[in-house]
């Protein structure tokens, strides 16, 4: 299973600059500037038309990116993606600064992973976009299962990543998710498929209408748990319990398979033990039964082959009651 949701990584803080990498040349098609070195003017000409004919963010204005130049920088090597994005785990590709309006995007191997790029930069616009419209202070979980919602990133093969997940325990709250965002990479995969199912979710509940008002009460009172309130009648409580059950219903059925499979197991186990000792009982009583016949039938051997001459102990018979004639 490749990991490649792990190249889509969020990062708050300014991308750093180095003054030995420069780029050669940039494209800019309304608020985007692709800035690109040389040999990557084709990549970059590709995402400025990827980028024309995307449709809007769920939820968000169509015009939320218009506020505003953002720039992507298209790293041709490692060193240049180090120097625009140091401090990096190894395992991330594309990244945002949404308060700085910048995205670097690897396009080299392995970085690159196999996700198309355009996927990759409507992932981070959407990083950009979502901070735009409510500020910086919106959990981890929310952006980057907002991102993923948004570019359509989600793959069929990542729900069996995910059901392996849950059968191994891996259902944590969604507070818990931010801080599986910086740790190793398989637990940073999982928050990513994970808070895709809670942002999807709320998504569901409310269809396009109803998760645009929730955005945009979010934006003016600031509180999602009061804006979850207002939209959906649930408080940020209910819904995490209401999108445990979703998960374990959608994606936990290995789990329950895997229980059966363990109870039948043990039952199996069992019959096979209980089947055993039956047929060593039963093997004694034949042994039993057989020695029982085998020693009737000689004994009736011997009484046929003794004769009439010959008392049961085997003396002499003696005629008459007296001794020698």
């Amino acid at each position: 299973m490749s990991l490649s949701l792990a190249l889509l990584f969020l990062c708050f803080a300014q991308p750093g600059h180095s003054n030995h990498v420069s780029p050669q040349g940039e494209i800019q098609v309304g608020s985007l500037v692709f800035r690109y070195w040389q040999g990557q003017e084709g990549a970059a000409a590709a995402l400025a038309e990827t980028f024309t004919a995307a449709p809007a963010f769920r939820g968000l204005p169509p015009d939320i990116l218009e506020a505003g130049e953002i720039t992507v920088y298209l790293a041709p090597d490692q060193a240049t993606f180090d120097s625009l994005a140091p401090g990096a785990p190894d395992w991330s590709g594309g990244l945002a600064f949404p308060e700085g309006d910048r995205i670097v995007l690897p396009i080299f191997a392995p970085r690159a992973g196999s996700r198309p790029l355009a996927a990759v930069l409507r992932h981070e616009l959407a990083h950009v976009a979502l901070t735009r419209y409510l500020g910086a202070a919106v959990p981890r979980w929310f952006h980057e299962g907002y991102a993923q919602l948004a570019s359509g990133s989600w793959r069929a093969d990542e729900a069996w990543t995910l059901r392996f997940a849950i059968l191994q325990g891996r259902l944590p709250s969604l507070e818990a998710l931010s801080l599986d965002f910086n740790r190793r990479r398989v637990s940073a995969e999982h928050a990513y498929l994970l808070s895709y199912t809670a942002v999807e979710l709320l998504y569901r509940l409310g269809g396009t209408t109803g998760f645009a008002r929730l955005l945009e009460r979010w934006r003016d009172m600031g509180d999602l748990d009061l804006a979850m309130r207002r939209t959906y009648g649930l408080t940020l409580g209910q819904f995490e319990r209401l999108w445990r059950r979703d998960v374990g219903r959608r994606f936990g059925w290995l789990l329950v398979l895997a229980q059966a499979a363990v109870f039948w197991t043990v039952m199996t186990i069992l019959l096979l033990v209980l089947g055993y000792w039956k047929k060593r009982r039963d093997r004694r009583k034949l042994a039993a039964l057989e020695a029982s016949v085998v020693a009737r039938e000689a004994f009736e051997a011997w009484e046929e082959t003794a004769g009439p001459g010959r008392d049961r102990g085997g003396g002499d018979v003696i005629d008459g009651v007296g001794g020698k004639e």
